[in-house]
């Protein structure tokens, strides 16, 4: 079993726990998890601890940032083989009231020059908190980001979801997918590919939180973007796919939808015999718009990432969102329009988002029947 970190660094005092250290400054000393152990050897393998989650925050407190993963270095062990970097923690949660969720730990590094190396995965980003209700609700929280992947095929770990709008708020965006680990050239190292001797692979990158859905009110909000792909490593490591946009409120206007984002770019590989540029990420699907008095439009599909160098194939483009339904009344609610697809490296997205519906007329009421007249 992999050691784990201690708990979260105090003020940033450089306080050691019983399992592992956090020296870097912490601004949310009781949420945030501690950094795991380095060096550790675990059956045999040279292995870097998991950093801790971050916990999740109360009622308008951000959620912690999770705990970087140990790393794992013959150079700094004095020993040989195969080597394992730790996993960063999650992020927590973030509080009602919007508050954001935290980032996710980084993925810790690994160095060897016999054996496998893998680097640790970052850790996931926290899903922001919901706004709160009012008059014009708060927007939701925005999502934490996905910790990097540590060096030496470690993959991105994936953004946090946006919170959800309050009572007439808007969603907030979802965090970006963290970057995957590339693969440094260290020399007689059994991992570079320019000496033909091993199977190197960078790091996919995580997929970026889907945006929040905005709330309902008389305006509802509207839905929060999608966060960005990471990009992934060299060699061989595909670009995360972008996040959905956020849908749309229902209410008296339906909201917008939120615009999907573009697919990150795929790892470009390095000069090697087998060395395969990673595949571009997808664009994101853009939100649906919410049905309301007059229909969201629907959001903009995102864009896919390029491909990377040697033999990368292209992301896929996000299609359009789908235009939100015509709200019922005294006359007909407008339509929605849906978006175009999105743009990009990647084929042009063929999907346009469909119209919305015509609300239906609202039935008038008769009048009452006024009272007899007072005799004379």
């Amino acid at each position: 079993m992999l050691g784990t970190g201690g708990n979260g660094g105090r003020g940033g005092v450089g306080w050691t726990g019983a399992n592992g250290t956090n020296p870097t400054t912490s601004t949310n000393p009781l949420l945030d998890g501690g950094d795991g152990p380095s060096n550790t050897v675990v059956n045999g393998v040279l292995t870097g601890g998991n950093g801790v989650n971050g916990q999740p925050g109360t009622a308008g407190v951000n959620g912690g940032v999770g705990g970087d993963g140990g790393s794992a270095d013959t150079d700094v062990a004095g020993v040989t083989g195969n080597v394992l970097g730790g996993r960063g923690g999650d992020g927590g949660a973030g509080g009602a009231g919007g508050a954001n969720g935290g980032a996710g730990g980084q993925g810790g590094y690994t160095v060897t020059h016999s054996g496998t190396a893998t680097g640790g995965a970052g850790g996931n980003g926290g899903a922001g908190g919901t706004g709160t209700s009012g008059h014009d609700g708060s927007a939701g929280g925005a999502g934490g980001a996905g910790g990097r992947g540590g060096l030496l095929v470690g993959n991105g770990g994936d953004g946090g979801n946006g919170g959800a709008g309050g009572f007439g708020g808007g969603g907030d965006r979802g965090g970006n997918g963290g970057v995957g680990g590339t693969i440094p050239l260290i020399p007689n190292n059994a991992q570079d590919t320019t000496l033909a001797s091993g199977d190197a692979l960078g790091g996919n990158g995580g997929d970026g939180g889907d945006g929040g859905t905005g709330g309902r009110g008389g305006n509802a909000g509207a839905g929060g973007a999608g966060g960005s792909g990471g990009a992934g490593g060299w060699l061989l490591g595909d670009g995360g796919s972008g996040g959905h946009g956020g849908t749309g409120g229902d209410g008296g206007a339906g909201g917008m939808g939120g615009n999907g984002t573009a697919g990150a770019a795929g790892g470009a590989a390095r000069s090697g015999t087998l060395a395969i540029g990673g595949d571009g990420g997808d664009g994101g699907d853009a939100g649906h718009g919410g049905d309301g008095g007059s229909g969201g439009d629907g959001g903009q599909g995102g864009s896919g990432g390029r491909g990377g160098l040697l033999a990368g194939l292209q992301g896929a483009t996000g299609s359009g969102g789908t235009g939100g339904t015509g709200g019922d009344g005294g006359t007909q609610g407008t339509r929605g329009v849906g978006a175009q697809g999105g743009t990009g490296f990647g084929p042009p997205g063929s999907h346009v988002g469909a119209s919305g519906q015509n609300g239906a007329s609202g039935a008038g009421f008769n009048g009452t029947q006024g009272a007899d007249g007072i005799d004379g």
